[in-house]
């Protein structure tokens, strides 16, 4: 499939798990809309928790959605050439925990590198705003900046992701 968005299944399980949580449904109604331009990748990660919820219900796992996510980058036929992945992490620490084969073709991007790029593309009004919220319900994200660790080529080239928008609709 060449999507444009590729999200692993344990990051939309974790995003979306709590339709009440504020942003769940407005990802659940993104990618419904946009259907036809995101993958949603199966991996080993979120098939093992899904299997052990059978029999804990209330299961938990704090890095689920990095370890997929790490998984899907390091598929042998997901990146070719000179691609790279993007791990958005709200824990910086998470790739120190994680495996990874080729730490290179990862672009690690904290939250609030996220957050002032969505600001930067006037997709949110403010990136301090959104980050104090998040801290405020208990979300243990990172104010590193690690996006201005890159060479300029790269933050371009994540910034272009950024402000690539999506069609509203499907033909």
């Amino acid at each position: 499939m060449n999507a444009d968005i590729v999200i692993p299944d344990a990051v939309l399980h974790e995003a979306t798990r709590d339709a009440n949580r504020p942003g769940a449904q407005d990802i659940i109604d993104w990618v419904k809309a946009h259907r036809l331009r995101i993958e949603i990748a199966a991996t080993k990660a979120y098939e093992v928790f899904d299997a052990a919820r059978t029999v804990m219900p209330d299961i938990r796992e704090a890095d689920l959605g990095e370890r997929a996510a790490v998984e899907v980058i390091e598929e042998p036929d997901r990146l070719r050439g000179a691609e790279r992945g993007v791990l958005l992490c709200e824990e910086t620490a998470v790739l120190k925990r994680v495996t990874v084969r080729d730490r290179s073709r990862i672009v690690e991007l904290s939250t609030l590198d996220f957050l002032r790029l969505l600001e930067t593309e006037q997709l949110i009004q403010s990136a301090d705003q959104v980050f104090e919220l998040a801290m405020h319900a208990g979300r243990s994200a990172s104010r590193a900046q690690k996006l201005e660790q890159h060479d300029e080529v790269t933050r371009a080239a994540i910034r272009g992701l950024v402000s690539r928008r999506l069609p509203d609709t499907e033909a």
